[in-house]
C-alpha cells in the first residue's frame, strides 16, 4: 500500500486522460483555464467527497497544494487522508516538509494526534510520556502563542496531570511542572485564557490554600493584560475574518474594496503586535510578530509585498540569513514577480553572494522573454487560423456550384446573425425567384461580408496583443535595467557595455527605450564620458524617432549638460515625426527658451504654439511665461485661472515645478465643474482665449462652493424651499412654589436663585420680562459698589418661579445678584445677622438655601439647623459661627481678617486655611465640618 502511495503523487489537474465522472472533468476544465477559482476549488472537493473515491480525492489535493502549498488546512486534510489509507510514511513526509513553514495550529494538532497515538496515548512506560511532552513542547513552542491555541494547552495540563506519583519528589516535580505551564498559559491572550485561569486557581487551592493567594497575585498582572489583550486581538481579527476571501484560499491581488481592507486589517494586526502590547522581552516580542507575519503570508499567499516585508524584519532584527531563505521561498512562490525577484537579488548581494545575484537577474530576464514568446505564439495561431478562414473565402467556387457544408459553416463564422439567416434563406429559397445573377451577387456579398469579419477580428486581436505585449515588454526592459544597475554595481562599467552589446542582439520590439536612456546616462553619470553619451541617445534615436518620450529624454539630456544649439536642433528635426502626445516635449523646450533664449525666439515659439494646440492662446502662454517653478501669482490672482471657465493650461511633465501653471489643475481633473455661476457679476470670459475644461489644485472659498460631480450627486431644488417664519409666543409666568401669605419656599420645587423686587412686579405682572432685567440693571444704588456681574440664567430662572403677587415680600429686598459686594452676608468683613435670613443664594446643590429656624437641610439657618452650614448655636455639623471653627464674628476663617482675635487660632493670631486648625465644637467638643 505505502509502495502504491509513494508512486500515486499526480494530480488531478496534470493528469491528461478522463477521469470517468462527466461532472468532475468540467471542472477540471475550468480550473485549467483559472488555477485560483477559489468556488471551482471547492465545489471539485465537495463532489469528489461525495463520490467516496480516494484516489480521485488524493489526486485532488495533490493538485490544490500546488496552487496553495501553505493553506494548513489543506496539508491537515491530506494528512487525514494518508493516515486513514495507512501510509503513515506519507504522512511523515508532509510533517517534515511543513511543519515548521507553515504556522497552523491545525497542522500541528494533527502532528501532536499522530505522535500520541504512536505511543499509546503516554499509557505506557515512562519513554513513551516523555517522548509525548516533548512533542507538546515543540508544537506549543512553534504555535502555542496563537490565540486558537488553547485547547493544546488545556490538554498538555490534562496530560500532565494524568502522571501518576510513587514518591513525593515526583509529586513535588508534577506541582511545578502544572504551576510553570499554567502560568506560562494565562500569560498569552488565548481565546480560552480565562478557562484556564478558573482552572490554575482551582489547581492553587488544592495545594496550599493559604499561599494559593500570594501564588496568583504573582501571576495576576499578566493574566490581566492578556486579558485586556485578547478583547482588542479579537476586533482586529472579526476584521481579518469579515474580509477574508472565498473558502479560505489565497487569492492573487486584484485590488478589489475587499482585499484592500483585509490587506490593512493584516497590517493592523502586524501594527498592534509591534507595539508590544503584552510587555514582552524582545525575545518573546520577535518571536511573536515572526509567528503573526507567518500567518499573514499564509493568508496572502500571493502578495508580494508580505514576503518582502516579512524578510525586511528578519534583516532589521539581525538574522539575514533567514531573510534570504524567505525571499528564496517567496521567489518559488511568485516565480513571475519582479519584486520579490528584485528583492532576492539585492539580498543575496548585501550578503556577497554575487553569483545567486547575477543568476536571479539571468532567470528573470530569460521569464520575461518565454512570456512575450507565449504571447506572440498564441496570437500568430490565432491570426493564421483567420488568414485561412480568408484565403478559404477568396478561392471559393461560384456560387452556382454545389457546396458541402463545411464551405457553408465557414461562410457563416464571424457574419451578423441577420446576414447569416439571409444566406441559409437565399439558399433555400433560390430556385425560381433568384436568376443565376442574383446568386452570383448573393454569394460574392457574403465573401465580402466574411472578409470584412475576418479583418475585424484581425484588427482586435492585433490590439489584444499590442496590449498584452507592451506590458510584457515594459517588464522585460526593467530586468534589463536592473541588471544593467546590478553590473554597475558589482563589475563597473565596462560590464554595463558588454551588457549593452549583448541587448543588441534582443528580437526588435522586445525592449524599449528606456534601457539605451538608462545606459546612456550612465556612461555619462558613472563612465564620466559625455560624448560617448550623446553618441549612444544619437543613434538610438534612428530607432525611436517616432517616440516623443525618448526624444524628451534626449532633450533633457543635451539641456542639462549645457548643449543648447544641438538641443534646437533636435526639437527643430523630431517636433513634427514624433507620433502621440508631444505636449511634454513642446513644454520642455518652451521652458527653457523662458529661461535662457532671447525675446525674438521666443515670440516665435509661442506663435507656433498656438497654431500647434487648439487650447492654447496669447493668454496661456503668457500665464505660463510669467511663472517660475511653482511660483503662479499672475496666472492665479491678475488672470484668474482657478475661476475661470474651462480655461486650463498643458502642464506637461514638469508641471508645478518648472515652465507653467498647469499644477493647478491636475487634482480637479476629470471633473465636471460649470464654472460660469461662480464668475463676478458682469464679468466674461475674455475674448479669443481657447479653452477646455477648469481643473485646478489651488480651491479658495469661491471654488469650495462648485458643484461636484453633478452627474452623480442631486442637486437640491432650492425653489421649493420656503422660508422658516417662527412663532414668538407672549411670555405667561407660571405659578410660583411661594404659598401667598407665608415666608416659607415649597422645597420639592428645588431652590430659587433670585427673588425679584417688589418695585418692578408690575413689569412681571404685564409679562414684561425684558424690561424688568433692564429695570433692574439701571437701579441707582447698583452703581456706588462693586456689584458683580449678573447671571441672566439663574435671573430668567427665578422670575418663571416667582409669584409676583406675593403680598408678604420685604419692601426692602433686593436680588442678591445686584447686591453690593460691601453689604453681601458672605462678604469677609460682614458678620453674620439673623436680619439676613433668606438673602443667601444657593451657591451648591445639597441644601436648601432659605430657612429661618429649624430647617432639616438649611444651608442657612438661625437656631437649630441639623446640617446647616451657618449656625449661632448647636450646629453640630456646622461649618461657621459658634460652632466647629468658630471665631467671634462668625466669618469663615478661609475669608477673616488676617490676624483678628478669635479664640482658637494659634498662637500667632493667623487663620488657619480650609481644612486645617482647630475643628473642636465650642460647647459640645463635636469634631466640626472642615
Amino acid at each position: 500500500m505505502e509502495t502504491e502511495a509513494m508512486a500515486e503523487p499526480v494530480g488531478l489537474l496534470e493528469n491528461k486522460q478522463s477521469t470517468g465522472y462527466p461532472e468532475v472533468d468540467e471542472l477540471k476544465k475550468r480550473l485549467l483555464r483559472s488555477p485560483t477559482d477559489a468556488d471551482t476549488w471547492s465545489s471539485l472537493f465537495e463532489l469528489v467527497r461525495s463520490l467516496h473515491n480516494e484516489q480521485l480525492l488524493h489526486a485532488t489535493f495533490v493538485s490544490v497544494l500546488e496552487k496553495y502549498p501553505g493553506s494548513g488546512h489543506l496539508l491537515a486534510g491530506l494528512v487525514e487522508l494518508e493516515l486513514s489509507r495507512g501510509n503513515k510514511s506519507s504522512a511523515e513526509v508532509i510533517f517534515n516538509n511543513n511543519l515548521f513553514n507553515v504556522p497552523s495550529v491545525e497542522l500541528w494538532q494533527s502532528y501532536l494526534q499522530y505522535v500520541r497515538d504512536n505511543n499509546g496515548q503516554g499509557d505506557g512506560s515512562m519513554e513513551s510520556r516523555s517522548t509525548i511532552i516533548d512533542c507538546f513542547k515543540l508544537v506549543l513552542d512553534n504555535v502555542g502563542v496563537d490565540r486558537e491555541a488553547g485547547q493544546i494547552w488545556i490538554d498538555y495540563i490534562e496530560f500532565i496531570n494524568s502522571a501518576q506519583t510513587h514518591a513525593p519528589y515526583e509529586e513535588q516535580q508534577k506541582t511545578e511542572l502544572l504551576r510553570e505551564t499554567y502560568q506560562a498559559a494565562v500569560s498569552i491572550p488565548l481565546l480560552k485564557v480565562e478557562e484556564i485561569w478558573k482552572s490554575y486557581d482551582a489547581f492553587e487551592n488544592s495545594v496550599d490554600r493559604m499561599g494559593a493567594k500570594q501564588q496568583m497575585s504573582k501571576v495576576s498582572p499578566s493574566y490581566m493584560t492578556a486579558r485586556t489583550a485578547l478583547r482588542e486581538m479579537n476586533r482586529i481579527w472579526d476584521q481579518i475574518k469579515s474580509t477574508q476571501g472565498p473558502h479560505g484560499l489565497p487569492q492573487p491581488p486584484r485590488w478589489s474594496l475587499r482585499e484592500v481592507e483585509h490587506l490593512d486589517a493584516w497590517k493592523r494586526c502586524l501594527k498592534w503586535e509591534l507595539d508590544n502590547p503584552l510587555r514582552l522581552n524582545e525575545h518573546e516580542l520577535q518571536k511573536r510578530v515572526i509567528y503573526t507575519y507567518g500567518q499573514m503570508c499564509m493568508d496572502l499567499w500571493l502578495y508580494p509585498e508580505v514576503w518582502i516585508e516579512f524578510a525586511e524584519y528578519y534583516a532589521s532584527i539581525g538574522q539575514q540569513n533567514e531573510a534570504l531563505t524567505k525571499l528564496l521561498t517567496a521567489s518559488s512562490v511568485l516565480p513571475n514577480s519582479l519584486a520579490v525577484q528584485f528583492a532576492y537579488a539585492e539580498a543575496a548581494e548585501k550578503m556577497k553572494q554575487l553569483e545567486t545575484s547575477k543568476q536571479v537577474y539571468e532567470t528573470v530576464i530569460a521569464t520575461q522573454r518565454t512570456h512575450i514568446e507565449e504571447i506572440n505564439a498564441k496570437y500568430s495561431r490565432k491570426l493564421g487560423k483567420l488568414d485561412k478562414k480568408l484565403e478559404k473565402a477568396s478561392s471559393k467556387q461560384p456560387a452556382h456550384n454545389e457546396q458541402d457544408s463545411s464551405d457553408s459553416d465557414v461562410d457563416n463564422i464571424g457574419m451578423p446573425q441577420d446576414d447569416a439567416s439571409m444566406a441559409s434563406d437565399s439558399d433555400t429559397n433560390d430556385g425560381a425567384a433568384f436568376g443565376e445573377d442574383a446568386r452570383a451577387k448573393q454569394a460574392e456579398k457574403q465573401a465580402m461580408q466574411l472578409r470584412k469579419a475576418v479583418e475585424q477580428r484581425k484588427d482586435a486581436l492585433k490590439q489584444q496583443q499590442s496590449d498584452e505585449l507592451a506590458d510584457k515588454c515594459e517588464m522585460y526592459t526593467l530586468a534589463w535595467v536592473m541588471y544593467l544597475r546590478y553590473m554597475q554595481r558589482s563589475e563597473g562599467i565596462d560590464a554595463v557595455r558588454q551588457l549593452l552589446k549583448r541587448s543588441r542582439s534582443e528580437p526588435a520590439g522586445y525592449m524599449t527605450h528606456h534601457f539605451y536612456v538608462a545606459a546612456a546616462l550612465m556612461e555619462y553619470h558613472v563612465g564620466k564620458r559625455p560624448n560617448v553619451a550623446s553618441k549612444l541617445l544619437e543613434h538610438y534615436s534612428k530607432n525611436f524617432s517616432e517616440v516623443p518620450e525618448y526624444i524628451y529624454e534626449y532633450m533633457s539630456y543635451l539641456i542639462n549638460s549645457g548643449d543648447d544649439t544641438n538641443a534646437r536642433a533636435l526639437f527643430e528635426r523630431f517636433h513634427s515625426t514624433a507620433a502621440g502626445d508631444t505636449t511634454d516635449m513642446w513644454s520642455m523646450f518652451a521652458d527653457f527658451e523662458y529661461n535662457y533664449g532671447d525675446l525674438g525666439a521666443i515670440d516665435k515659439l509661442d506663435r507656433r504654439f498656438i497654431e500647434k494646440f487648439n487650447n492654447e492662446s496669447v493668454l496661456t502662454r503668457m500665464a505660463t511665461r510669467y511663472s517660475y517653478l511653482n511660483v503662479n501669482c499672475v496666472a492665479v490672482n491678475e488672470f484668474g485661472f482657478p475661476y475661470r471657465k474651462d480655461m486650463q493650461l498643458h502642464s506637461g511633465r514638469n508641471a508645478g515645478q518648472s515652465h507653467n501653471v498647469g499644477s493647478m489643475y491636475e487634482d480637479m481633473a476629470g471633473m465636471d465643474v460649470d464654472a460660469q455661476d461662480y464668475l463676478p457679476s458682469g464679468s466674461d470670459t475674455v475674448p479669443n482665449v481657447g479653452v477646455a475644461s477648469v481643473t485646478g489644485r489651488y480651491l479658495d472659498k469661491n471654488q469650495l462652493l462648485a458643484p461636484v460631480m453633478p452627474g452623480r450627486f442631486a442637486r437640491p431644488a432650492l425653489n421649493m424651499l420656503q422660508e422658516y417664519n417662527p412663532v414668538v409666543e407672549p411670555f405667561v409666568p407660571p405659578e410660583s412654589p411661594m404659598t401667598a401669605g407665608s415666608g416659607s419656599m415649597d422645597h420639592r420645587n428645588g431652590p430659587t436663585a433670585f427673588l425679584p423686587s417688589p418695585q418692578f412686579r408690575s413689569l412681571l405682572d404685564q409679562g414684561d420680562v425684558l424690561s424688568y432685567v433692564a429695570a433692574c440693571v439701571a437701579a441707582p444704588d447698583t452703581s456706588a459698589f462693586d456689584s458683580q456681574p449678573i447671571n441672566p440664567d439663574a435671573l430668567l430662572n427665578a422670575i418663571m418661579q416667582f409669584n409676583p403677587g406675593s403680598p408678604t415680600m420685604p419692601s426692602n429686598y433686593r436680588p442678591l445678584c445686584y447686591m453690593p459686594w460691601a453689604s453681601r452676608p458672605d462678604h469677609p468683613h460682614q458678620p453674620y445677622s439673623a436680619g439676613n435670613t433668606g438673602y443667601y443664594r444657593n451657591e451648591r446643590g445639597g441644601g436648601r438655601s432659605y430657612s429661618s429656624r429649624s430647617q432639616s437641610r438649611g444651608r442657612y439657618s438661625d437656631n437649630e439647623g441639623y446640617r446647616g452650614r451657618y449656625h449661632g448655636n448647636d450646629g453640630h455639623r456646622g461649618g461657621y459661627g459658634h460652632s466647629p471653627r468658630h471665631n467671634l464674628h462668625g466669618v469663615p476663617p478661609h475669608r477673616q481678617p488676617p490676624y483678628s482675635r478669635n479664640p482658637g487660632y494659634p498662637a500667632d493670631n493667623r487663620p488657619p486655611y480650609r481644612g486645617h486648625g482647630p475643628r473642636f465644637n465650642a460647647r459640645s467638643g463635636y469634631r466640626g465640618r472642615p
